[in-house]
């Protein structure tokens, strides 16, 4: 047996596997910046709720506060009440959007002397997206909202492009946007709301507490993948290079 070297092929093989090795490499460093993310988010969520104006002031610093725990004084204006389309547990629906009058005197967004932060209140099935088939559900007056604190969602490239369009004529919405959502309600909010923890739901719809928090972790399969490629690929040159004599 003996080695037999071509020129071209041992520079294409060399190529190929640096461009797999740094793939599998750089897996390797995703896997560590989700685990940190996840990590994180956890400690987060574990937090005790914060004032929502504090973890808005943070956001808007540039602190990533999505799934922080906050709460926020004031009255549901029902009235204003918007849909966005989703699902829960496998079941097609809406998520309640409904925007908090609060009293802030420090906010700066006003409409006839009220600041409105939207409050997702939950989901509800298709056969209750009517408000009137939801009616135990209303909740009046003054009160206390605690939920996680989330940025407005922002679609990106296929997934912008794919998302079903809006229809404000039926108060259906695709995206989680309180910006785009208030616009359409001729009030404004900022680009942040809250998934509530129900709490304060009275009856079964909006079902309330149903925050998805996953984040896809394979990284380390993918890194495995691109590895073992690498390998194979050290395998084939080596038998095609290995000449009897």
């Amino acid at each position: 047996m003996r080695l037999s070297l071509r020129p071209g092929l041992l520079v294409a093989t060399a190529f190929a596997l640096a461009v797999l090795c740094s793939l599998g490499a750089w897996q390797l460093r995703r896997l560590e910046w989700k685990r940190a993310l996840i990590e994180a988010t956890e400690q987060k969520r574990a937090a005790a709720p914060m004032p929502f104006d504090e973890a808005a002031a943070r956001a808007d610093a540039g602190e990533k506060m999505d799934y922080q725990p906050v709460y926020l004084d004031g009255a549901f204006a029902n009235d204003l009440e918007s849909l966005v389309f989703g699902t829960y547990e496998g079941a097609p629906g809406v998520y309640v959007f409904t925007p908090l009058a609060t009293r802030d005197p420090a906010a700066g967004l006003r409409d006839s002397g009220r600041r409105f932060i939207y409050v997702n209140r939950g989901f509800a099935p298709q056969d209750f997206r009517d408000p009137e088939t939801r009616r135990d559900g209303v909740v009046e007056g003054d009160i206390r909202v605690e939920g996680l604190f989330r940025s407005a969602e922002v679609k990106r490239g296929f997934e912008k492009w794919l998302q079903p369009k809006d229809q404000p004529e039926d108060n259906l919405y695709f995206v989680r946007d309180p910006r785009v959502i208030a616009a359409e309600r001729e009030i404004e909010a900022p680009p942040y709301y809250v998934d509530s923890f129900g709490r304060e739901n009275a009856g079964a719809w909006p079902k309330g507490d149903v925050t998805r928090v996953e984040f896809s972790n394979r990284h380390l399969e993918y890194a495995l993948t691109w590895f073992g490629l690498a390998a194979a690929l050290i395998g084939v040159f080596a038998v095609y290079s290995l000449k009897r004599d």
